[in-house]
């Protein structure tokens, strides 16, 4: 199996490029610019703007792929308000440049196009968990922009008769992941804070602690992508994660009791963000259904496996 994946050099695509190799498939990769960005190992790399439609096409026809996995696209909610104009065209506009280029293919191509959970926005607690039939009400232009990719990517399924699977990830979490999201951002903290003198407690400065979301360990994420790709149905959405939620203070504690110093959470008001919906989780029972896929990463092992990642990546850094 031949596949050509966006977004190969972020968090996600290095775990996936792992996956799909060790399941023998052949990988390439749709990169800005090879030269600097960190191309995983035994990808093939393609530069190209995932906006330009000549790029991706010309990276589509020279690849000739039976499957194309979409990850490329903004991923910050907080990034999304500075910058929605730039959140928007790269997760709407390259989103739509990769179905243009699928639908001008002139062999059969399997599309995955990844979205997220976070398009469902507001959703009153007792209709949780969400599933493909909930209406999406998204909060911010992150979420908006994956909202509307995603129904962009059902359109196309339908009008033009694609092989278009479209996934809605729950968050997901664990090594290898950029410290600008809470949870490495506290895993990056905690491992400087080792290296410290130990002259007290660490204090984490946070936002809302007690906010719940439904979160999967990347590896078993990316499983999923993977059985997607050989076993699922175009159609309806797929969800991808536990079905139940944690709060940011379990998993925060969770880390804090790894740590070699005494750590203590600080709530920081300039760190709340108004309007937040409280508690997200979503039914992955037709992802189950389809491909047999459970998770199998405890996230104790995730939250471990995490701290030990910043603790090499500083002693490399040293």
């Amino acid at each position: 199996m031949k596949v050509l994946v966006t977004g190969v050099t972020g968090f996600v695509g290095h775990h996936l490029v792992r996956e799909l190799t060790g399941r023998g498939a052949d990988v390439h990769g749709l990169v800005l610019d090879a030269a600097t960005e960190p191309v995983p190992a035994d990808v093939t790399a393609h530069e190209g703007n995932v906006c330009d439609y000549d790029a991706v096409r010309a990276a589509v026809d020279a690849v000739r792929p039976d499957r194309i996995v979409h990850l490329a696209g903004a991923s910050s909610v907080g990034r999304s308000f500075a910058d929605p104009v730039g959140t928007w065209a790269v997760n709407l506009t390259g989103t739509l440049t990769v179905l243009e280029a699928v639908r001008a293919a002139s062999w059969p191509v399997r599309l995955l196009t990844v979205t997220s959970g976070e398009a469902y926005g507001r959703v009153p607690l007792d209709a949780l968990p969400v599933t493909e039939d909930t209406l999406l009400t998204p909060l911010s232009p992150y979420a908006s922009s994956k909202a509307a990719a995603d129904l962009a990517a059902g359109q196309y399924q339908e009008s033009y008769d694609l092989d278009i699977m479209r996934v809605r990830a729950f968050n997901h979490i664990g090594p290898g992941q950029d410290g600008r999201f809470v949870i490495p951002s506290v895993a990056r903290q905690l491992a400087e804070a080792e290296r410290e003198p130990d002259d007290g407690p660490f204090e984490l400065h946070l936002g809302n602690v007690d906010s719940r979301r439904d979160f999967t360990d990347v590896r078993d994420v990316v499983r999923a992508y993977a059985l997607l790709l050989e076993r699922g149905l175009p159609g309806a959405p797929y969800l991808v994660g536990t079905g139940r939620s944690v709060s940011i203070r379990e998993l925060v504690d969770g880390l804090v009791g790894l740590c070699r110093r005494e750590a203590r959470i600080v709530t920081d008001a300039a760190l709340l963000r108004s309007g937040e919906q409280p508690d997200l989780y979503g039914s992955p029972e037709r992802l189950r259904r389809d491909t047999g896929w459970t998770p199998q990463i405890p996230l104790e092992t995730t939250l471990s496996d995490t701290l030990d990642w910043w603790r090499a990546k500083l002693d490399a850094e040293r």
